[in-house]
């Protein structure tokens, strides 16, 4: 674990590999600690909301105020370098992980693998589960679960067989016999 730096409450240690083995300029830390936490939150993966009320608890509309600092030009840029620094010393590229998942989806490769206490190895093949992170990495899903309607609602027009009007179908209609009645008329 990084030592915490006394400033900006940040790892430093975190801050200083990625300038150190950096060789494009990099922005220096935001002046205001507050804005280099949101940074820093944001370029983790949180919500502007939840990093707001994170940095802020005692805050009414957290939304607001963290859409405000999240849209600041200064703090922008300073998102997009730490996830561009992030994303840079992955171990795996993105494409190379998708493949992974990809093989996960079609249950070639487990995502799982447990060692019981016996000894024995099982493989697990959460094959929904890997669907659904590509779709997050693909920036398909968002996380939200989908909108679960209480029932299912299906619409029938009905016509009564003494309708005065009935469908146009039904006066022109074919009547098509199985193929056994066809074969018995005969």
């Amino acid at each position: 674990m990084f030592p915490v730096d006394r400033h900006n409450g940040l790892q430093s240690g975190l801050s200083s590999l990625l300038r150190r083995n950096s060789t494009e300029p990099i922005m220096p830390r935001l002046k205001n600690r507050l804005l280099e936490r949101f940074a820093w939150l944001i370029a983790e993966g949180m919500d502007r909301k939840a990093a707001y009320a994170k940095l802020c608890p005692q805050v009414t509309d957290p939304a607001t105020l963290g859409y405000k600092l999240y849209h600041r030009p200064d703090v922008k840029c300073r998102i997009a370098e730490i996830q561009c620094e992030v994303h840079s010393r992955a171990l795996m590229g993105i494409d190379e992980k998708r493949d992974l998942l990809r093989q996960m989806i079609e249950g070639t490769v487990p995502t799982t693998v447990n060692k019981r206490k016996d000894g024995t190895v099982e493989a697990v093949f959460d094959m929904l589960g890997a669907l659904v992170a590509d779709a997050k990495m693909a920036g398909e899903f968002d996380g939200k679960a989908a909108k679960n309607e209480p029932e299912v609602k299906l619409k029938f027009e009905v016509y009564h067989r003494n309708h005065p009007n009935p469908p146009r179908e039904w006066l022109e209609r074919k009547l098509v016999l199985p193929r056994i009645v066809e074969e018995s008329r005969r």
